[in-house]
Protein backbone atom coordinates (compact mmCIF):
# COMPACT_ATOMS: atom_id res chain seq x y z
CA UNK A 1 0.00 0.00 0.00
CA UNK A 2 2.80 2.50 0.78
CA UNK A 3 5.04 1.61 -2.15
CA UNK A 4 6.83 4.17 -4.29
CA UNK A 5 6.09 3.76 -7.95
CA UNK A 6 8.77 4.54 -10.48
CA UNK A 7 6.27 6.48 -12.65
CA UNK A 8 5.56 8.93 -9.83
CA UNK A 9 9.01 10.57 -10.11
CA UNK A 10 8.60 11.03 -13.87
CA UNK A 11 5.13 12.45 -13.37
CA UNK A 12 6.36 15.09 -10.90
CA UNK A 13 9.35 16.05 -13.07
CA UNK A 14 7.05 16.40 -16.10
CA UNK A 15 4.53 18.45 -14.15
CA UNK A 16 7.29 20.75 -12.87
CA UNK A 17 8.66 21.24 -16.39
CA UNK A 18 5.23 22.13 -17.79
CA UNK A 19 4.63 24.55 -14.90
CA UNK A 20 7.93 26.35 -15.56
CA UNK A 21 7.11 26.58 -19.30
CA UNK A 22 3.65 28.05 -18.61
CA UNK A 23 5.16 30.55 -16.17
CA UNK A 24 7.65 31.63 -18.84
CA UNK A 25 4.85 32.28 -21.33
CA UNK A 26 2.81 34.27 -18.80
CA UNK A 27 5.79 36.41 -17.78
CA UNK A 28 6.57 37.09 -21.47
CA UNK A 29 3.11 38.52 -22.22
CA UNK A 30 2.78 42.32 -22.39
CA UNK A 31 1.37 43.96 -19.30
CA UNK A 32 -0.59 46.64 -21.18
CA UNK A 33 -2.81 46.69 -24.22
CA UNK A 34 -1.62 48.30 -27.45
CA UNK A 35 -2.62 51.95 -27.86
CA UNK A 36 -6.01 52.84 -29.37
CA UNK A 37 -4.86 54.39 -32.65
CA UNK A 38 -8.16 53.80 -34.48
CA UNK A 39 -10.23 55.60 -31.86
CA UNK A 40 -7.73 58.46 -31.71
CA UNK A 41 -7.77 58.79 -35.51
CA UNK A 42 -11.60 58.83 -35.46
CA UNK A 43 -11.46 61.70 -32.95
CA UNK A 44 -9.09 63.66 -35.20
CA UNK A 45 -11.27 62.90 -38.25
CA UNK A 46 -14.28 64.26 -36.40
CA UNK A 47 -12.55 67.64 -36.09
CA UNK A 48 -11.27 67.70 -39.69
CA UNK A 49 -14.79 67.20 -41.01
CA UNK A 50 -16.28 69.80 -38.62
CA UNK A 51 -16.47 73.56 -39.28
CA UNK A 52 -13.43 75.76 -38.56
CA UNK A 53 -13.15 76.59 -34.88
CA UNK A 54 -13.84 73.01 -33.82
CA UNK A 55 -11.53 71.59 -31.19
CA UNK A 56 -11.28 68.30 -29.33
CA UNK A 57 -9.08 66.98 -26.53
CA UNK A 58 -8.45 63.29 -26.01
CA UNK A 59 -6.42 61.43 -23.41
CA UNK A 60 -3.60 59.63 -25.17
CA UNK A 61 -2.35 56.36 -23.67
CA UNK A 62 0.95 55.86 -25.47
CA UNK A 63 4.64 56.29 -24.79
CA UNK A 64 5.56 57.53 -28.28
CA UNK A 65 3.75 58.73 -31.36
CA UNK A 66 4.40 59.61 -34.98
CA UNK A 67 2.19 61.66 -37.29
CA UNK A 68 2.94 62.21 -40.96
CA UNK A 69 -0.26 64.03 -41.83
CA UNK A 70 -2.21 61.03 -43.15
CA UNK A 71 -1.18 58.27 -40.74
CA UNK A 72 -1.10 58.17 -36.96
CA UNK A 73 1.19 55.67 -35.22
CA UNK A 74 1.15 55.06 -31.47
CA UNK A 75 3.53 52.86 -29.49
CA UNK A 76 3.75 51.58 -25.90
CA UNK A 77 4.86 48.43 -24.03
CA UNK A 78 1.84 46.57 -25.45
CA UNK A 79 2.82 47.14 -29.07
CA UNK A 80 2.42 49.52 -31.98
CA UNK A 81 -0.88 50.58 -33.57
CA UNK A 82 -1.42 52.46 -36.83
CA UNK A 83 -4.47 54.23 -38.23
CA UNK A 84 -5.11 56.20 -41.43
CA UNK A 85 -6.79 59.60 -41.30
CA UNK A 86 -9.61 60.69 -43.61
CA UNK A 87 -7.97 64.05 -44.40
CA UNK A 88 -4.44 65.35 -44.10
CA UNK A 89 -3.64 67.11 -40.82
CA UNK A 90 -0.72 69.24 -39.69
CA UNK A 91 1.42 68.21 -36.71
CA UNK A 92 2.08 71.15 -34.35
CA UNK A 93 5.87 71.05 -34.65
CA UNK A 94 6.67 74.76 -34.38
CA UNK A 95 6.13 77.15 -31.47
CA UNK A 96 3.69 79.27 -33.48
CA UNK A 97 1.60 76.27 -34.56
CA UNK A 98 1.51 75.10 -30.94
CA UNK A 99 0.26 78.56 -29.94
CA UNK A 100 -2.57 78.33 -32.51
CA UNK A 101 -3.31 74.79 -31.32
CA UNK A 102 -3.59 76.11 -27.75
CA UNK A 103 -6.26 78.61 -28.83
CA UNK A 104 -4.44 81.69 -30.12
CA UNK A 105 -5.90 83.19 -33.30
CA UNK A 106 -3.53 82.82 -36.29
CA UNK A 107 -3.79 86.60 -36.93
CA UNK A 108 -2.17 87.29 -33.56
CA UNK A 109 0.63 84.76 -34.01
CA UNK A 110 1.55 85.27 -37.69
CA UNK A 111 2.30 88.53 -39.47
CA UNK A 112 0.41 87.46 -42.59
CA UNK A 113 -1.71 84.62 -43.94
CA UNK A 114 1.19 83.76 -46.26
CA UNK A 115 3.50 83.22 -43.24
CA UNK A 116 0.84 80.92 -41.76
CA UNK A 117 0.57 79.01 -45.05
CA UNK A 118 4.37 78.59 -45.25
CA UNK A 119 4.58 77.33 -41.65
CA UNK A 120 1.77 74.83 -42.28
CA UNK A 121 3.45 73.58 -45.47
CA UNK A 122 6.80 73.21 -43.70
CA UNK A 123 5.24 71.32 -40.75
CA UNK A 124 3.56 68.86 -43.15
CA UNK A 125 6.86 67.91 -44.72
CA UNK A 126 9.12 67.54 -41.69
CA UNK A 127 10.43 64.24 -40.38
CA UNK A 128 8.06 61.56 -39.08
CA UNK A 129 10.33 60.16 -36.37
CA UNK A 130 8.92 58.76 -33.15
CA UNK A 131 8.45 61.45 -30.50
CA UNK A 132 7.36 61.28 -26.84
CA UNK A 133 3.57 61.22 -26.76
CA UNK A 134 1.67 63.94 -24.91
CA UNK A 135 -0.72 62.89 -22.16
CA UNK A 136 -3.51 64.76 -23.91
CA UNK A 137 -3.90 65.07 -27.67
CA UNK A 138 -5.52 68.23 -29.05
CA UNK A 139 -6.90 68.71 -32.57
CA UNK A 140 -8.08 72.14 -33.74
CA UNK A 141 -9.62 73.05 -37.11
CA UNK A 142 -8.37 76.48 -38.24
CA UNK A 143 -9.12 78.53 -41.35
CA UNK A 144 -7.46 81.84 -42.19
CA UNK A 145 -6.45 83.57 -45.42
CA UNK A 146 -7.30 80.65 -47.70
CA UNK A 147 -5.55 78.08 -45.51
CA UNK A 148 -7.95 75.54 -44.00
CA UNK A 149 -6.14 72.98 -41.78
CA UNK A 150 -6.51 70.80 -38.72
CA UNK A 151 -3.56 71.17 -36.36
CA UNK A 152 -2.79 68.21 -34.09
CA UNK A 153 -0.46 68.06 -31.11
Amino acid sequence: MFETHVDTLYLWVGLGTVSVAVLGVVVGLPTTAPPAATETAATIDEVTTSPPGSVVHRRLVADEWSLDGRELRLRNEGGTATARLVRTVVPARTERLRAVLSGARPQTVYGSSEAFRRDVRRARHTDTAWRPAPERLTARHVAWGGTDVTIVG
